[in-house]
């Protein structure tokens, strides 16, 4: 064989299949650049195209021995295909695992930032009670914290109807005020 003439490949398989690093080096430089730019392609980033074809050449190296390859280029090109499979899969799964960890952040703090909320209303509104004469925040508690009509409060305080009335929206609109101040003062 003469240096004009390319040295076939099955002859490097051969070698490769020996351990000559000659032989796989041979390899290397005649399809990297091939593989490199297809994988470029695929991928549309110059970093993973290279990271995959790296990888293909580990493989061949490690599995040379066992490696069953009857058409060099077709088994460097199938690799290169089930690495960019593998590859788009993987940021597939990623971008899915990632917009699941969004959506549970998001309704966990949304759960969170709702009871959070409800609690500061809540004490707003228990402050807002309490800032009511002794009275009228006895009328909201019955009317409001356990249901009582406005019959029952009347005969329970010995108060009309028309006064539990009054107290209870009185009640209502000084709460509603608290609250509103409370939010601007915010």
């Amino acid at each position: 064989m003469t240096h004009a003439e390319p040295e076939k490949s099955d002859d490097l398989l051969d070698r490769l299949k020996l351990g000559d690093k000659q032989a796989y080096e041979k390899i290397y430089f005649t399809y990297s650049n091939e593989l490199l730019l297809a994988a470029y392609k695929k991928t549309g980033d110059k970093v993973i195209a290279e990271e995959l074809v790296q990888n293909i050449f580990i493989s061949l190296w490690e599995k040379r021995q066992e490696a069953v390859i009857n058409n060099l280029q077709a088994y460097l090109f199938g690799a290169l295909k089930l690495s960019v499979i593998n590859h788009v899969r993987s940021l597939v799964m990623e971008n899915k695992y990632m917009e699941y960890q969004t959506l549970t952040y998001s309704e966990n703090h949304q759960d969170t930032t709702n009871l959070v909320d409800l609690h500061d209303l809540s004490s707003i509104i228990e402050e807002g009670i309490n800032s009511l004469p002794e009275k009228t925040q006895e009328v909201f508690r019955l009317s409001r914290y356990q249901h009582q009509s406005t019959k029952d409060i009347s005969a329970g305080l010995n108060i009309s109807e028309k006064a539990v009335e009054y107290h209870i929206t009185r009640s209502i609109k000084r709460i509603k005020e608290y609250i509103k101040n409370f939010y601007i003062f915010l």
